[in-house]
């Protein structure tokens, strides 16, 4: 863009002179007005800046040197080029310490070349000005990034959890700002994911300019945003309607209260993440609120103290209608389960750890569980527990397997095609139901109408084990669940899995889990798992 001229002479023939002289395109100026005084002249200048100007000192009204003067308050980096006479060469020599005057023409000598000479000489300062200032104003933008980025390496250290000096900061983070977590809604974390999230929160950066976003593990981003006029809340709201239904994307977004001290930036962290919790219990994709928690002397604690024995009560129960193979009762336990979930009472991870309890539970509970590709199968349970993204989902989940495990085809049974695996199946129903009293080859044999010696062979063939392995692991399994979820005594736990001598049943415990039943409910107790 060519820097724009202004011509200020009281006598019309040397503004039409100047005018004309110069071919302004060609030299990449712009003469955009003429004034008579200097008056006139500052009243065009306020309303329209200029970059060089042509002022005559002796003017009616105001002055060049005064015009020189005023224009320089309101344009520090104008040039100027005075028109004299000999008898003006003192006045322009004072308006040269003014530090905007170039040069001076004197008007009995001044030639078109001279003008086009000084005018080039005040292009030439202009254009490395301008440059200087462009420089400088990059160097301080990379300063500012180069900050910034220091500051998000840092600020991501604190918030999780490392003693960081964060001796700077943004100016708008003097408080009060809110802190906002967005999760990302994937079912498998690739490299597509990773660069939506870097590409969503460099928008959020363009849109937050008093604010700071960066991708947080990897699905997550974390926003801090001023919240000086209490409209926070509204712009990420925003935000994320215009990521989630113009973007495409599907984020649900947790909103910490408003803080005033960036010291609280953990608690605030924290408290949006408590908000995203809302979603397991009424869906993903919206935003949520968050609300600063209550303090455990606010009753709390006692509130916590119920729920855990409302948990172990059932658990128990579920306990024995397992003892009992009783399906139907387990189920109606379950439900029980889900009426509580539903109450609110319950947080995601209380009921997260519940669920995997019930699994494991059942699991253990029957034959399939006892070989190491049904243990994996028991863990990949456990694993989609943990990442079912609503409550909805997890009962569902929990419901179906829960139920699954009671159907036959649920037993490790190996088939050649023969009848034989039908009858091992008999007889493995018949064990299961039996195996906590006093049972032997020969009755179960006797159960399934085979040979004592043919049945032992085939039970062997297609299932793994020898039928006295397989009896005493189902009741070592079976103690090991009631250890973990009853109060019961060692002696009472052994009595009711099958074995009548509690030295016998000591010691094959020992054998088979490597602790005594003590060691073992120790161990769980340390897990958090009784």
């Amino acid at each position: 863009m060519p820097y724009k001229v202004m011509i200020v002479d009281d006598e019309p023939i040397i503004r039409f002179g100047l005018s004309s002289c110069v071919n302004w395109d060609q030299e990449g100026l712009s003469l955009v007005r003429e004034a008579a005084n200097g008056e006139a002249a500052l009243s065009i200048i306020r309303d329209q800046a200029i970059d060089i100007l042509i002022t005559d000192i002796r003017m009616p009204l105001m002055d060049g040197l005064e015009l020189t003067r005023q224009v320089k308050d309101l344009l520090p980096n104008v040039k100027v080029i005075l028109i004299s006479s000999y008898s003006d060469f003192e006045f322009a020599r004072e308006a040269v310490k003014l530090g905007v005057v170039v040069d001076y023409l004197l008007k009995p000598t001044m030639e078109p070349i001279d003008l086009i000479r000084i005018l080039q000489n005040c292009k030439q300062r202009l254009d490395a000005e301008k440059l200087r200032y462009q420089q400088e104003e990059r160097f301080e933008h990379e300063e500012n990034k180069h900050r910034i980025i220091q500051f998000e390496t840092k600020l991501k250290s604190y918030l999780g959890g490392a003693s960081v000096d964060i001796d700077w900061k943004p100016d708008w983070l003097q408080g009060p700002f809110v802190v906002a977590v967005w999760e990302y809604e994937v079912q498998e974390i690739h490299t597509d994911v990773l660069m939506k999230l870097d590409a969503v929160s460099v928008q959020l950066n363009a849109w937050c300019t008093q604010g700071i976003s960066f991708v947080w593990g990897i699905d997550e981003i974390v926003t801090l945003l001023t919240d000086h006029n209490g409209s926070a809340n509204h712009e990420i709201k925003s935000y994320h309607q215009q990521l989630n239904i113009e973007g495409g994307h599907s984020f649900t977004v947790g909103i910490s209260p408003a803080i005033h001290s960036f010291k609280s930036v953990r608690d605030a962290r924290n408290w949006a993440d408590l908000a995203l919790e809302s979603s397991f219990f009424h869906g993903k994709g919206m935003c949520y609120q968050g609300v600063i928690p209550l303090r455990k002397d606010d009753g709390l604690s006692d509130k916590q103290e119920a729920i855990q024995l409302q948990q172990k009560l059932l658990r128990d129960k579920f306990a024995r209608s397992l003892a009992s193979s009783d399906s139907n009762s387990c189920m109606d336990i379950f439900e029980l389960y889900v009426l509580q979930w539903k109450s609110l009472l319950y947080n995601r991870q209380t009921i997260i750890l519940e669920a995997r309890k019930l699994i494991m539970m059942s699991d253990s509970h029957h034959i399939q569980h006892q070989k190491e590709e049904a243990m994996q199968n028991t863990m990949k349970k456990l694993a989609t527990i943990e990442q079912t993204p609503t409550l909805d989902a997890l009962i569902g989940y929990v419901r179906k397997e829960l139920q699954r495990l009671w159907e036959p085809d649920q037993l490790l049974v190996t088939t050649d095609g023969t009848g034989g695996a039908h009858t091992i199946q008999l007889a493995l129903t018949y064990i299961q139901d039996n195996y906590r009293r006093e049972i032997s080859l020969q009755e179960v044999a006797d159960y399934v109408h085979m040979s004592k010696n043919y049945f032992s062979e085939q039970f062997k063939k297609r299932t793994g084990f020898n039928f006295i392995d397989y009896v005493i692991r189902l009741r070592i399994h079976y103690a090991k669940h009631l250890l973990e979820s009853t109060s019961l005594r060692v002696v009472e736990i052994g009595l009711q899995s099958g074995f009548n001598s509690p030295k016998h049943f000591l010691k094959l415990f020992k054998r088979m889990v490597l602790v005594t039943p003590g060691e073992y409910r120790d161990q769980l107790a340390k897990r958090g798992r009784v």
